[in-house]
């Protein structure tokens, strides 16, 4: 697959990749830590492939340094509001 890291074909930079929302976001809400950011796309990405051995071991990692707002910007991204909400 070619195109931006992270986004499904027919997703561009910055667009969610479906429905779901699983696609690469852009920027993670302010006083997140950028590589607490990255990782968390990273788990999205291994979601979307569904590589669970990456997920445990992403997750593993994310939870010995993750705070609440990193915690919820994990749950954003993995479930994103329905449109109206």
């Amino acid at each position: 697959m070619t195109g931006v890291s992270g986004a499904s074909a027919g997703a561009g930079p910055g667009k969610s990749a479906g429905s779901a929302g699983l696609g690469w976001a852009t920027a993670g809400p302010a006083g997140i830590d950028p590589r607490e950011r990255e990782t968390v796309e990273h788990i999205v990405r291994a979601v979307r492939d569904a590589d669970e051995a990456r997920i445990r071991t992403l997750l593993a990692d994310f939870a010995a340094v993750a705070d609440m707002a990193a915690l919820l910007y994990l749950r954003e991204r993995l479930c994103p509001p329905l449109p109206g909400q």
